[in-house]
């Protein structure tokens, strides 16, 4: 079972990642496309994404 969620793929969906995981906003759960976002990461990707 799965949950279907709205994502970004491709391109810009793998430049976005590349970008949350180089400035370790957040991480990847081991065993799991999940990543999963410190508090601090959290904010910083809403101020730098969502301005």
């Amino acid at each position: 079972w799965s949950v279907r969620r709205s994502h970004l793929a491709g391109t810009l969906g793998a430049a976005i990642l590349d970008k949350i995981l180089l400035e370790k906003w957040a991480r990847r759960e081991k065993d799991s496309r999940a990543v999963i976002f410190s508090p601090p990461g959290k904010q910083a990707f809403e101020k730098v994404f969502l301005a």
